[in-house]
């Protein structure tokens, strides 16, 4: 934001949201996410996300067909955009 507004103007949309935000434990999601990597051979990249899926209890949206699978692998909810939009669609539907 810093780099699109000024830094008065940053701090102002910056401080009501962050509140709201979660903030995952480093040293968990690192954990968590070599030990997801370990048991589905995934990225290291795939492994962060599908490992903060998991932490959050999050359902993981991708366009990537590897990724969701290695997720679902790793037990998390995932849907893959490209083939499972209509299926996406509706579970958000329903957790609103």
């Amino acid at each position: 934001m810093v780099r699109r507004t000024k830094k008065d103007e940053a701090f102002k949309i910056y401080s009501p949201i962050i509140n709201k935000v979660n903030i995952v434990n480093v040293e968990k999601l690192r954990e968590l996410a070599f030990s997801i990597a370990s048991e589905t051979g995934c990225r290291a990249v795939d492994a962060y996300f599908i490992a903060t899926a998991k932490l959050t209890n999050s359902i993981l949206i991708t366009n990537d067909k590897v990724m969701a699978n290695n997720a679902k692998k790793a037990g998390i909810e995932a849907y893959y955009l490209i083939e499972e939009f209509d299926n996406a669609v509706e579970r958000l539907k329903e957790i609103r």
